[in-house]
């Protein structure tokens, strides 16, 4: 008997022109955030003239501008981890900790080269720019997630040391568990979740030191503080603080 293959639909010509003008609308209005313009002049009147169409035409694609914010902040953060996940395929396999200072480091470098995408999708602009952001903020953390669930779920595998349940107290535990459910942690030990997200918030102080250029006259480029930081943050997981990162 002969295999059954599985035939994807070709995409219509009307699709195709659909999902092009889609993406040349995103590049525009990336453009339009990353440019001098900034968020403020970010309008569709704008990126219907840069893409070469009218605005009416934008409106039978995005629902509005909001729309358009929203599907770009996913289309950065996916641009985001398509780095820190080649960033992570040069270290040794199974090196988790060469893997969380190469996924730190990059996200760092991305950051401060990005600091515009950086304040939309990480910093005050998306709760500037959309009134209701928590389903986007948490479609957001779980894409994050995706990438550094499974990091930590073989730190948690190895027996890292962590906080016991009890020694969280009752509200924290309640809400680690829940950014725990929205990153895809189900199966992490509470204690790692909470390991997890006390990294990221030292990670996060300092990419935004380094963005909106805090305490710059003594940090310059940040990197030597990055360092520091993350050699501690592995030390408290039990782990070597100086990996080699290619």
């Amino acid at each position: 008997m002969s295999p059954v293959v599985s035939v994807v639909p070709a995409q219509s010509r009307r699709e195709r022109l659909r999902d092009e003008l889609r993406r040349e609308v995103l590049a525009a209005a990336r453009h339009q955030l990353a440019g001098q313009h900034g968020l403020s002049k970010l309008t569709m009147a704008a990126v219907a003239k840069e893409v070469g169409v009218t605005p009416p035409a934008l409106y039978r694609h995005f629902e509005n501008r909001q729309d358009v914010i929203a599907q770009l902040c996913v289309l950065i953060v996916e641009e985001v981890l398509e780095l820190l996940a080649v960033a992570v395929a040069r270290q040794e396999p199974g090196d988790i900790a060469a893997a969380l200072v190469a996924s730190t480091r990059t996200s760092l470098d991305w950051a401060v080269r990005n600091p515009a995408e950086f304040d939309l999708v990480i910093g005050s602009g998306i709760r500037a720019e959309l009134t209701d952001s928590h389903a986007l903020q948490r479609r957001m953390a779980e894409m994050v997630g995706g990438h550094y669930v499974p990091l930590f779920r073989e730190l948690a595998a190895a027996g890292i040391p962590r906080p016991a349940h009890d020694e969280l107290g009752p509200e924290l535990a309640e809400q680690v568990s829940r950014y725990r459910d929205a990153v895809g942690g189900h199966d992490l030990p509470l204690g790692v979740a909470h390991l997890m997200v006390t990294s990221w918030r030292q990670v996060y102080g300092l990419q935004c030191m380094a963005v909106y250029g805090h305490q710059e006259f003594a940090f310059g480029d940040h990197v030597a503080l990055h360092e520091d930081l993350v050699s501690a943050l592995l030390v408290q997981m039990g782990l070597e603080p100086h990996p080699t990162v290619r």
